[in-house]
């Protein structure tokens, strides 16, 4: 099993989750920011189509081998915390 974890500053475009595997993993994400919420999904999303994390919310998602995550938000600047845990041998 390996563990990544990292921080992105993510804006008002689409900012892809820096994890990614060719085994089955998962991700969790963390709105760092205490008074803005940021919107899930794939590289189209937007701030109406994403699924909304609000402010200090996390969520964990099971990912598909080479499957993608983008966050973005409403403003420039917006920390977001995530963790990837690849399963495995």
């Amino acid at each position: 099993m390996a563990v990544v974890s990292g921080k992105i500053a993510v804006g008002t475009a689409a900012t892809e989750v820096p994890a990614s595997s060719v085994m089955p993993f998962s991700i969790q994400v963390h709105n760092d920011d205490n008074t803005d919420a940021v919107y899930l999904g794939g590289p189209a999303v937007t701030t109406t189509t994403g699924l909304l994390l609000n402010k200090l919310e996390s969520i964990t998602f099971p990912m598909g081998p080479l499957d993608s995550l983008y966050v973005i938000s409403g403003k420039t600047g917006h920390n977001v915390s995530y963790v990837s845990i690849t399963q495995g041998d």
